[in-house]
């Protein structure tokens, strides 16, 4: 006969054995939610919507106005097009030198004679071409540098407003993230985040639906205008802030699903503002006023609306604060998602 204790241990190897597979799938999702519950408590990553991803979109960017003669060069293969339907070859390394006199734009190189009524787009074949700009001079306050290097398309064009040609660069729209000069290499990961998804958003927000006119060229000037641009040349001085733009592909901050601008500034003086329209009315309630205890007992520099950018390396360098945590604090009632 078997005894009492041994049946007991037959019964316990069958209950352990037998188990059925839908309770262990249950014991395992559990699981699951449960880390991803905690994921989203961390406050570290975007979340993760159900939304149908667009195409990433591409920027207009008002580099700058000459009424010099505008020469380019790039150790890639670009394409020289006009409205007129002239399309010709540029190749790598030749340069190629532009000019606009009464009414006719001008290409020369060693390899081409161009006159045209139309403006000229000199496009690149992949994305992965960049270009130079040899007789630039910009620089930037308080960096001892050119920034003459840029990614994607230029277009040499003339502007009636300024009544002389605007140098523009297109590029996609995380292209021009990466040559975003808004924060320093060094800075801590979550505060450059922070900007850089700021920047995304407020980019975004600003890109024409329409085709470009005479009035409207471009989206955003290169300059603090909108948001300080620095192309190729910045991407390169700062490796880590190009790595963080890439770490956030797509990522901008959200308002009801919806992707907002978000504007932000040098320093409060203890709290933002609240953003009033024309007539007084704040059409933009993730804009409200957010404390800033890094800023008390300072002087507001800036229009004093968002994101304190002081306030916010303050937070991330002293308190630890991700990316995440500091746009939902400084853009009330936002989530951080991926558009594209």
């Amino acid at each position: 006969m078997i005894s009492t204790m041994k049946k007991f241990f037959i019964f316990l190897l069958m209950v352990l054995f037998l188990v059925e597979p839908v309770l262990a799938e249950e014991i395992s999702t559990s699981t699951v939610n449960l880390e991803a519950s905690t994921s989203t408590k961390s406050n570290t990553e975007a979340i993760t919507t159900t939304r149908e991803l667009i195409l990433e979109p591409n920027i207009r960017v008002g580099l700058f106005k000459t009424k010099e003669k505008l020469r380019f060069q790039s150790d890639f293969n670009y394409q020289i097009i006009n409205d007129d339907g002239q399309v010709n070859i540029l190749p790598q390394g030749e340069v190629a030198e532009m000019n606009y006199n009464n009414g006719i734009y001008q290409l020369k190189s060693d390899s081409l004679d161009l006159e045209s009524d139309k403006f000229w787009r000199l496009e690149p074949f992949d994305r992965e071409s960049t270009f130079s700009l040899p007789d630039c001079k910009r620089t930037y306050t308080g960096r001892k540098k050119f920034y003459c290097d840029y990614r994607g398309t230029l277009e040499f064009r003339y502007s009636p407003k300024s009544k002389m040609p605007y140098i523009i660069n297109e590029l996609p729209l995380d292209d021009y993230i990466k040559g975003i000069a808004e924060t320093d290499n060094n800075s801590t990961e979550g505060y450059i985040k922070a900007v850089l998804v700021a920047a995304r958003s407020y980019a975004y927000f600003n890109i024409s639906k329409d085709p470009p006119t005479e009035k409207r060229m471009f989206d955003v000037y290169a300059t603090t205008q909108d948001q300080l641009y620095l192309g190729y040349t910045s991407e390169k001085l700062m490796p880590r802030v190009a790595q963080f733009a890439t770490d956030t592909y797509g990522e901008m901050v959200t308002y009801n699903s919806k992707p907002v601008v978000t504007p932000y500034f040098s320093r409060s003086n203890g709290f933002t503002k609240d953003w009033k329209n024309s007539k007084g009315i704040n059409d933009r309630p993730w804009l409200k006023k957010a404390e800033c205890i890094y800023d008390k007992g300072k002087r507001q520099y800036g229009h004093g609306i968002g994101m304190s950018t002081h306030d916010a390396l303050m937070r991330a360098t002293k308190d630890d604060w991700g990316y995440i945590q500091l746009l939902q604090h400084y853009y009330t009632d936002t989530q951080v998602e991926k558009i594209y």
